[in-house]
């Protein structure tokens, strides 16, 4: 057995789908499949910060890290540059 899933078990699974839900509303499925996803990335916290969301959070008067004085935003718990954690007084 070469392996589980060959490209022809793919092409079976198009034509299904396509059968069942029409050439119509293929695009309309795959939305709401990728909707899905981001919103199940989103609830289990794997997704990693864009850097126009770390851009937008709020930075202290004079938020540092202790061990290497790189600048942090506000509610950071961990310094991006080095890992070290951050005392729970920072965060916002």
């Amino acid at each position: 057995m070469i392996g589980v899933f060959q490209p022809w078990h793919l092409i079976v699974v198009l034509v299904i789908v396509v059968m069942v839900f029409g050439p119509g509303k293929l695009p309309e499925l795959g939305r709401a499949v990728g909707d899905g996803f981001r919103e199940l990335k989103r609830a289990t916290g794997d997704g990693a910060p864009s850097p126009a969301t770390l851009s937008a959070l709020p930075v202290a008067a004079n938020p540092a890290c202790r061990a290497c004085n790189t600048a942090l935003p506000a509610a950071a718990q961990f310094c991006g540059n080095c890992g070290a954690a951050q005392p729970r007084s920072r965060a916002a």
